[in-house]
């Protein structure tokens, strides 16, 4: 059994409890009212027999969300469990509707409230009880990111806010207050209207495939920029189904980036965004090309005379960089900076150091002819794509590059590891 099946069974035994709790109290309540003459007392009955039916329907709903993907259903049955929110939603709201009516009827009967104790006691468990249930239910509903068991936990705050002023209303009515019982009758169905409107809104979303919420798509947008060579973000599509996420995500890369790294790096963001967002139960990525309108390469050297420093064919001990970006539209050197290169006089792993520099510069391209076989892995796994160098100083090699001259290289050029070059 993976993680989300586990959670989803966590989801279906809470349920079940929170249905058996208001079975009980449902029966209590209904039981002391009818023996006290108390009609704010049957009328929390009744909304504790909705408690038991919403409860009843979260539990069947997380239960069939629990089947594994099939011919009919590819993307499995997770939305049963948005199905059961929205019955939830629906039980709650005719239990306001038949409240307030019961509250209104109750302003023009006289109180006339029998065995106080029994019903003041059934109150004050509805109380303790409630409470216990709601913390339960918010607590797994967070933890298993339950729809169903988020709005019965909604529901539990009215309880314990109804089972209160229902304790209170039964203690003035034993007192023959006038009208105590049908107002508070009255307030509690408001409250629970309210509940109940919000729940089915969020059901009704859902089903209509609402978006994650704006917290989740930055996070999901931190990860994928945080991708190296992923130029940009095209667009990020999330939708809810029952507890879990999916989505999509169109990025963009460099055109000249092969359809193996390419997929390398759709794997990376795939793995990220799951390992970072565990509700996220799947994540599309589709690729588009993205032309930069800038290119930067980088050049080894010797001395720095600028555009006119001779460029060099070796690299792990070049003394320093030359880095020049060029209008990939216009063929035009934009600017050029020297980095100096303080690996050249390592023993051994001079090449690997000075390929994380380039890497950390951000290049594009480096351009060389003299190249160990771990050095061109570390900079090809960081997609910076690597030439042999053609032309004396660093503003012809610019050129040739600009001009599509310059021949890709698909392997290293050096026998040997690298690690003395």
């Amino acid at each position: 059994m993976n993680e989300k099946q586990k959670s989803l069974k966590r989801g279906e035994k809470a349920a079940a409890v929170t249905a058996l709790i208001s079975l009980a109290l449902a029966l209590g309540k209904g039981v002391a009212g009818l023996m006290s003459g108390s009609v704010v007392l049957i009328s929390d009955a009744l909304h504790s027999g909705t408690d038991l039916v919403a409860g009843a329907a979260a539990w069947f709903g997380l239960k069939i969300a629990q089947r594994e993907p099939d011919e009919k259903f590819p993307y499995g049955y997770f939305k049963a469990e948005n199905l059961a929110a929205l019955t939830v939603s629906i039980v709650i709201l005719y239990a306001a509707i038949e409240t307030l009516y019961n509250g209104y009827l109750a302003l023009f009967l006289p109180s006339n409230i029998e065995m106080p104790l029994i019903a003041l006691g059934v109150a004050g468990v509805s109380i303790i009880a409630s409470f216990w249930n709601e913390r339960y239910l918010k607590k797994i509903g967070e933890e298993t990111k339950s729809d169903s068991l988020k709005a019965n936990a909604d529901d539990k705050k009215v309880d314990i806010l109804a089972s209160g002023i229902v304790f209170i209303a039964i203690l003035l009515s034993y007192f023959s207050v006038p009208y105590v019982e049908g107002a508070i009758t009255i307030a509690i169905s408001l409250m629970i209207l309210k509940i109940g409107f919000e729940n089915a809104r969020d059901s009704v979303f859902a089903l209509m495939d609402v978006g994650a919420s704006k917290e989740v798509e930055s996070r999901v947008t931190r990860i994928v920029s945080s991708v190296p060579n992923v130029a940009g973000i095209g667009n990020i599509m999330l939708r809810k189904a029952g507890p879990f996420i999916f989505g999509e995500i169109i990025i963009k890369i460099k055109k000249n980036i092969d359809v193996q790294r390419a997929h390398a790096i759709s794997d990376r963001i795939e793995k990220r965004v799951m390992n970072a967002i565990p509700e996220v139960e799947r994540i599309s990525i589709h690729i588009e090309p993205f032309k930069t309108v800038e290119q930067k390469i980088a050049i080894p050297v010797e001395e720095d005379n600028g555009l006119e420093s001779i460029a060099l064919g070796k690299f792990g001990r070049a003394k320093k960089f030359i880095f020049v970006t060029i209008n990939s539209d216009s063929g035009e050197i934009v600017e050029h900076y020297c980095k100096k290169n303080p690996f050249t006089k390592k023993n051994v792993k001079a090449g690997l150091d000075a390929s994380n520099l380039i890497c950390k510069e951000k290049a594009d391209a480096l351009v060389t002819s003299n190249l160990g076989e771990i050095s061109f892995h570390t900079i090809r796994d960081h997609f910076v794509d690597i030439y042999f160098l053609k032309g004396k100083t660093v503003e012809e090699v610019a050129k040739n590059f600009a001009g599509g001259k310059l021949e890709r290289l698909d392997k290293h050029t050096k026998k040997g590891d690298g690690l003395n070059e």
